[in-house]
């Protein structure tokens, strides 16, 4: 019988994804000239360089902090925009402070995870800095709501299997009754299929290795809230 849950943090629990695009397309607006382009057309042309910047990272080519520089000189560039090196080395400082001002606390999935936590012990596993992530979990509601798992502040890194067996242990969790719910196939899926835990992925894939698939967290929580039999 399944008794536990861990989530990921970004783009699982908190839809990273969406305060992401909103406070970049606002500090792009205040700082740079858009007279010969647009701001659709530079967003969707930073996203791309965005996806490749990360392909490096997760293949272990470059830094997390390289690739947070690399990407906005790779767009600026792109779209013969002046720029000083000083404003690369700060811009993601400016990002960050303009994605945490915008993030709302959301009442509807905090009372459903609580309603959750009636069913199952819930903890939160996440990769990232600590002040970032702690910064985001408390904007959005969920400050001292669950015990909560930070890369940074654990010294252990998904996919590492280590940093599912810390949280294992920590929770007195035994991994043959843990769920992991993920929406990154390598970060969270795979080691914990390893770990022999039962897996959830949420995203837009199909016919992943995880043993259910769900395509946002709704749907997640829908069929959590049915299944008693799990």
């Amino acid at each position: 019988m399944l008794k536990n849950i861990i989530f990921d943090w970004d783009n699982t629990l908190f839809p990273l994804r969406k305060y992401w695009v909103s406070a970049h397309r606002k500090i792009f607006l205040e700082l740079l000239p858009f007279d010969k382009v647009t701001i659709d057309e530079f967003m969707e042309q930073y996203i791309i360089f965005d996806h490749e910047i990360w392909e490096q990272i997760h293949a272990g080519k470059i830094s997390v902090e390289f690739g947070r520089e690399e990407r906005v000189r790779l767009v600026l560039d792109y779209f013969n925009m002046p720029y000083k090196e000083l404003f690369i080395k700060n811009f993601f400082d400016i990002y960050l402070t303009a994605l945490i001002e915008e993030i709302e606390q959301d009442d509807h999935l905090v009372n459903r995870l609580l309603a959750l936590s009636k069913q199952y012990s819930i903890a939160i596993l996440s990769n990232g800095d600590s002040w970032e992530q702690r910064e985001k979990i408390r904007q959005f509601g969920f400050n001292n709501l669950f015990p909560v798992y930070i890369s940074d502040e654990i010294g252990l890194k998904k996919p590492d299997l280590e940093a599912f067996k810390f949280v294992l242990e920590n929770e007195h969790f035994n991994a043959v009754e843990t769920i992991m719910v993920g929406d990154h196939l390598g970060n969270d899926i795979i080691p914990a299929k390893k770990m022999r835990m039962t897996t959830i992925y949420i995203g837009p894939e199909n016919h992943t290795v995880a043993d259910y698939e769900f395509a946002n967290l709704e749907a997640c929580l829908d069929w959590l809230d049915l299944k008693t039999d799990l």
